[in-house]
């Protein structure tokens, strides 16, 4: 269940409240026949998601993420990895430090940074949960390929922004959602771990909302300052 707190859900299932603005506001967007898996738009922040009565239980969840091989020795993972810390690293200086946000099973950004001499600490809520990584504070924030696990993208948001100093950088690292007709034949949705997808407008709202300028979005990399 990829929330800090797992009472965080409670009330969405009912309520069906957006997870990242808590609008009511919600549209149907589009439909899985084969999983019957509903997906819902928010009409406020743009954000689309999947019906929360549908998200997995911890346990399960926790072990879809054991099989991914996400290791510094798959060669192919660190090539796909690594553009983030291309993307990042004209922003920093010799003594930055970083967190990476929802490390995963087998962390490697702290090694690819590492490499360029910047220090990056790791939190993940399965696998690496300490208390002294969100008691501090850091010059950026990389969450790459976690935005579409969040049930509750608006806490995580908060919090991330919190652990970022101002002028610091947050980079997050998703596929930007598809349009209804794409969307339906949309590999990246089909993981059962997928629940929520970010679109440009959503990027947008998540700047105005907690205080950041956007510095670029290409691809699936976006990358924003936090404002001073």
């Amino acid at each position: 269940m990829w929330a800090l707190d797992k009472l965080w859900i409670i009330g969405y299932t009912t309520a069906m409240l957006c997870g990242l603005c808590e609008s009511s506001d919600i549209k149907p967007y589009s439909r899985d026949e084969k999983r019957s898996w509903d997906y819902f738009q928010c009409q406020t922040c743009d954000l689309v998601f999947r019906d929360p009565a549908t998200y997995l239980d911890a346990s399960t969840e926790k072990q879809r993420y054991t099989t991914h091989n996400n290791s510094i020795e798959n060669q192919g993972y660190v090539t796909f990895l690594s553009p983030v810390v291309q993307t990042i690293i004209p922003h920093l200086s010799s003594d930055s430090r970083g967190l990476d946000f929802g490390s995963g099973p087998g962390p490697i950004l702290d090694i690819l940074f590492s490499r360029q001499g910047i220090t990056v600490e790791n939190y993940d809520p399965y696998f690496c949960k300490t208390d002294e990584a969100l008691g501090r504070t850091y010059d950026f924030v990389t969450c790459t390929e976690v935005f579409e696990h969040l049930y509750t993208p608006g806490r995580e948001i908060s919090v991330m922004t919190g652990l970022i100093k101002p002028g610091g950088h947050l980079l997050i690292m998703t596929e930007m959602c598809k349009e209804p007709e794409a969307f339906k034949a949309w590999g990246y949705r089909t993981d059962n771990t997928h629940v929520c997808f970010l679109s440009p407008k959503t990027l947008l709202w998540i700047a105005n909302r907690w205080g950041y300028e956007i510095l670029s979005s290409l691809g699936r990399i976006s990358l924003l300052q936090k404002k001073s």
